[in-house]
């Protein structure tokens, strides 16, 4: 139980309320008051009772009230109270009446009577009065009689408003859940589940949403509508929610479910039940195409259109077509359907273009089926069988090779060749046979195969490996149908035969063996051509200064020539003594090659080594008018003969060949020879030899040999027998002479025995002195004469005149003075 003292009450009359006029709260109409009508408000702590109400429910409810003299207290009167809304009221603690409007009704009139007599009044009231303002419609209870002048009260309590109590017994508030303000499905018309979505639902007090109940009715019309049938709970705790749901089985029938809330406080307190808002339905079947046809009915590699029309969705629209086809080689057992295609389409027919067998002697059929938009299949509709006939490939017309004579690839090619009916072309199948005699060919071998859907194509081969022999090649069509379907052979219309190689020339020889020049002469003849025409001849060198190790052979030069000989002027090597040889091949115009043929050695001239001069020595003296020069040849390097060559001052040049009397051993020499030169009279003073020597061939020169030379005139005085008196003098000049002489002819000097002074030397040892003369005279005579081979200008013998004793005769002397002048 609960008190609630008033928190304000006041009298409302005439459009005011009358604060000003009076404290007590009244109702009815007085008439010494002008019958003006009286309201009698009074306010309770509204917050207080609506917090406890929100989980309490009043079970009764009673106001005390002190009823005051007004009116005729002394008799019990109807109070009639209200439960409503009053706006405006002064506070309690104004006496200013202020303008207001009458408190407005909201429930309905409770009549109570009030005893007579002034005092406390405990009035029991209607619950109801206290539901309006717990529940927030009211904010006061007030007495309004109306017109009534019977039942005028008036009770005290606006200036003490202890005098204005209400009590309220309450109890534990339990109330039912409310049902879901909202109710529908996603989808009218559904193949397959749909979502049944509320919202808006709410627990009781002391009553928490702890599930929802899902049922379900049918329809055949959408109209009548047979039981609910239980379908699932839901359990959440939320105000709203959502649950797959299954439309009919039934194709075409309806469906629509209802919602209760279920709170934790029981079945009792479940809410009423929300039905939903729409149904669902579910869907029908499309229907099939009407008809079906595919065309031609007969066919190879004709492109296949199939038609059809009738189609209509059912419940939902049309969406599309899966097209399906089937084979069978009797038109009668078919294998199963293969899926083709599926096509987007929402009229009621259509065609396509579809992909078929092209396996002759094979009928194909196509389903369709119609698809709605929830993605329904009709049953199929079956069209007509077509027949596939396919033929063989075209052979090509035309086939041949680029060139009928090949060193290396060459290109086959074809034209002309075409597809079968339902057969394109796919390939072409090469095949080669080879003849040594382009007549008789040998067994056809596979080559290649060459992938292209053109009717023409080529392709790169080869001539046969072996030189000489002819290739022919043949062609055939191959096409999609297999090989039961390719074309018959077409054989080229010519052969290629492989080159054979040209032969070299016969003879290539280099000229001159030995050269001195800084070119050689390369000449060859006898070339042979072989299956092509000469284009060019290659020529090589190589080099060796010992004729046994060469060099690699090195590019020269290529002759650009088809002639079957020719010559070449080659620069050659200017190293003395070096040897090259060349070597030459043939290139043919397909730029096949031949064997070297290798030509002789030539070789770079080597000139002798310088003569070797064994007299004059250089700056010697000789009384001989025609002096004697001594020389031996050098080595000429290249094996050639030599030709000694000697010149006098500045005289011509005396050669052993063209002046064979000049010299002792004439004509050609070899290496090492020696020979005599004896100039002609030359006139006594200072002369200059100079001695070469030139190879035989070549005419090249070795280093000249330069020697200065004196020829003296005779020094001595003539003796005559019987008159000239042999002196010291004739003696000394004699010794002189001979030393002169052996220094010409490279020997040493003697050293005499014996000093020969005039006067003292005895005359006696003159004979020892005159055969010490002969002795040193005998050494030239031996070098002169055993010098060369030849005996020309040799010394001739010489027997020497007795001695005697004593003085020298004149005869002794004159012979030794002759043979000086000879040395």
């Amino acid at each position: 139980m609960a008190t609630y003292q008033a928190t304000n009450a006041c009298t409302w009359r005439n459009g005011s309320w009358i604060a000003g006029v009076t404290d007590y709260v009244r109702q009815g109409v007085y008439p010494d008051a002008n019958n003006y009508e009286n309201v009698g408000a009074m306010l309770f702590d509204l917050a207080s009772i609506r917090n406890t109400y929100a989980n309490y429910y009043p079970t009764s409810a009673s106001i005390h009230l002190v009823r005051i003299a007004a009116g005729d207290w002394g008799s019990a009167r109807t109070m009639t109270l209200y439960a409503g809304n009053a706006s405006g009221m002064p506070a309690p603690s104004s006496s200013t009446s202020v303008s207001g409007s009458r408190p407005t009704k909201v429930t309905s009139a409770y009549n109570y009577t009030v005893s007579a007599g002034q005092g406390a009044k405990d009035i029991a009231i209607s619950t109801a009065l206290i539901d309006s303002i717990g529940s927030g419609a009211s904010n006061c209870l007030f007495m309004d009689a109306g017109s009534s002048t019977l039942n005028y009260m008036g009770f005290g309590a606006r200036d003490n408003l202890s005098q204005i109590v209400l009590t309220i017994n309450w109890a534990s508030r339990t109330t039912a859940c409310s049902a879901p303000t909202s109710c529908s499905l996603n989808a009218t018309l559904s193949e397959s589940d749909v979502t049944l979505s509320w919202s808006g639902a709410s627990g009781g007090i002391n009553n928490s949403i702890s599930s929802y109940e899902i049922q379900y009715s049918d329809s055949s019309d959408n109209i009548t509508w047979g039981a609910w049938t239980a379908l699932t709970t839901v359990i959440t705790t939320a105000t709203s929610g959502s649950v797959s749901v299954a439309p009919p089985t039934t194709r075409g029938n309806y469906r629509r479910f209802q919602v209760r809330t279920r709170g934790t406080a029981g079945a009792s307190y479940y809410s009423g039940w929300k039905v939903s808002t729409n149904s669902v339905r579910r869907n029908t079947v499309p229907s099939s195409a009407t008809t079906a046809v595919a065309s031609p009915s007969n066919y190879s590699d004709e492109t296949i259109t199939l038609t059809w029309s009738g189609a209509s969705g059912g419940t939902s629209a049309i969406k599309g077509y899966q097209i399906a086809s089937r084979t069978s080689t009797d038109n009668s057992t078919w294998s199963s359907w293969n899926v083709l295609t599926t096509l987007t389409l929402s009229a009621s027919g259509g065609s396509y273009n579809p992909n078929v067998s092209r396996i002759p002697g094979t009928y194909t059929q196509f389903g369709i089926w119609t698809i709605d938009t929830l993605d329904v299949y009709s049953s199929e509709m079956i069209s007509n069988s077509i027949y596939c006939n396919i033929t063989a490939c075209v052979a090509p017309t035309a086939c041949s090779v680029s060139a009928t004579l090949a060193e290396g690839n060459v290109t086959l090619s074809w034209s002309g060749a075409s597809g079968g009916a339902g057969n394109a072309i796919t390939s072409y199948e090469i095949q080669f046979s080879d003849s040594t005699d382009n007549s008789t060919w040998g067994a056809w071998a596979a080559l290649a195969t060459v992938f292209t859907s053109a009717t023409s194509g080529s392709v790169i081969v080869s001539p046969p490996t072996t030189r000489g022999n002819y290739r022919q090649f043949r062609v055939r069509t191959r096409g999609a149908a297999g090989e039961s379907f390719y074309s018959d052979w077409t054989v080229s219309s010519n052969t290629v035969r492989r080159n054979t190689l040209p032969t070299p020339p016969t003879s290539f020889t280099a000229a001159p063996a030995i050269y001195e020049s800084s070119t050689v002469t390369l000449t060859w003849s006898g070339t042979i051509p072989g299956t092509s025409s000469i284009k060019q001849y290659v020529i090589q060198r190589s080099t060796s200064m010992d004729e046994i190790n060469w060099s690699a052979y090195e590019a020269l030069t290529i002759v650009v020539s088809s002639a079957t000989s020719g010559t070449y002027i080659a620069n050659a090597s200017q190293v003395a003594g070096m040897y090259t040889r060349y070597r030459i091949s043939v290139t043919d115009t397909l730029d096949a090659v031949s064997a070297y043929v290798v030509s002789g050695t030539v070789k770079k001239n080597s000139p002798p080594t310088a003569p070797l001069i064994v007299c004059p020595v250089s700056g010697s003296s000789s009384y001989k008018a025609t002096p004697r020069f001594m020389i031996t040849t050098g080595i000429e390097p290249d094996g050639q003969k030599q030709i000694v060559e000697v010149k006098i001052d500045t005289g011509i040049w005396i050669n052993s060949v063209d002046n064979p009397e000049m010299f002792s051993v004439s004509g050609y020499l070899g290496n090492g020879v020696k020979t005599v030169y004896q100039s002609a009279a030359l006139a006594a003073g200072n002369h200059t030899v100079t001695v070469r020597c030139i190879d035989s061939d070549i005419e090249s020169s070795s280093p000249e040999v330069v020697r200065t030379f004196t020829v003296l005139p005779p020094p001595f005085e003539t003796i005559t027998a019987n008159e000239t008196h042999v002196k010291a003098i004739h003696i000394q000049m004699l010794r002189t002479a001979v030393n002169t002489v052996r220094s010409y002819y490279n020997l040493s000097q003697v050293t005499w025995s014996e000093e020969i002074v005039a006067g003292k030397s005895t005359i006696k040892n003159w004979p020892f002195h005159i055969t010490e003369l002969r002795k040193a005279i005998e050494s030239v005579i031996t070098i002169v004469n055993n010098f060369d081979s030849s005996s020309t200008f040799d010394i001739p013998p010489l027997t020497w005149l007795p001695i005697g004793t004593g003085r020298p005769k004149a005869d002794v002397m004159q012979q030794i003075q002759d043979l000086i002048l000879e040395l």
